[in-house]
C-alpha cells in the first residue's frame, strides 16, 4: 500500500501541480490582454481628441485647406518664438500703497515681462505709458491679504499679464507670454 500511496501521491501532485501553473498562465494572459485592450482605448481616444480639435480648426478655418494655410502661416510665428532664448523686457519699478486706509503698507514691485518676439516687443516699449497706468491702478487696488500669499501672487501675475495684453490692444493673440516678479516687498508705513 505504501508503494501505491507513493504512486498516487506523484500522480496527485502532478496533477496538482500544472493546474495552479496553467492558471497563472491563464491569469497572466488575460491581464495582458486587458491591458492592451486599456491601452488600444487611451490611444485611440487619444487620436480621437486630436483629430477632433484638427477637424474643428479646420472648419473654424473654412474648410481643410484653409486651415492648412492657416497653419502655414503660424508656423513661422512658433518656431521664431521656440528658437534661441526667451525675449524678456524689464519694466521699471513700481512703487504703491495698497488699498486699506492711511496705515495700509506699501508695495514695491519689479517684474519683467516674457515676450512672443521681437516685434511685440517693440510694441510693449510702445504701450508702456499705457502699461504702467493700467498695473499701478490693479496694485493700488489690493489689500496686503490679497498679496502676501503665494496664491495672491500668483492670481497677480495672471491679472497683470492679462492686462498688459489688454493694454497692448492685443485681439487674439498674446504679445505677453507671462510675467516675472523680481522683486516683491511689502513694507509696513
Amino acid at each position: 500500500m505504501a508503494e501505491k500511496e507513493k504512486k498516487e501521491d506523484p500522480k496527485a501532485a502532478a496533477a496538482g501541480a500544472p493546474a495552479p501553473a496553467g492558471g497563472n498562465k491563464k491569469l497572466m494572459i488575460i491581464v495582458i490582454v486587458l491591458l492592451v485592450l486599456v491601452l488600444a482605448a487611451v490611444g485611440g481616444l487619444g487620436a480621437y481628441l486630436f483629430l477632433g480639435q484638427k477637424h474643428a480648426a479646420e472648419a473654424a478655418a473654412g474648410g481643410p485647406h484653409g486651415a492648412a494655410a492657416a497653419e502655414h502661416e503660424e508656423a513661422p510665428k512658433k518656431k521664431e518664438k521656440k528658437e534661441g532664448p526667451p525675449i524678456f523686457e524689464k519694466v521699471e519699478p513700481f512703487v504703491v500703497n495698497l488699498s486699506g486706509g492711511p496705515t495700509a503698507p506699501m508695495l514695491q514691485l519689479e517684474m519683467q515681462a516674457e515676450l512672443m518676439d521681437e516685434h511685440a516687443k517693440t510694441n510693449f516699449k510702445a504701450y508702456m505709458p499705457k502699461i504702467r497706468s493700467a498695473v499701478i491702478l490693479l496694485l493700488s487696488s489690493k489689500t496686503e491679504e490679497d498679496v502676501a500669499s503665494a496664491e495672491g501672487k500668483v492670481k497677480l501675475r495672471a491679472q497683470i499679464k492679462r492686462i498688459m495684453n489688454e493694454s497692448m490692444d492685443a485681439a487674439e493673440e498674446e504679445p505677453v507670454d507671462s510675467v516675472l516678479f523680481t522683486s516683491f516687498i511689502i513694507q509696513q508705513q
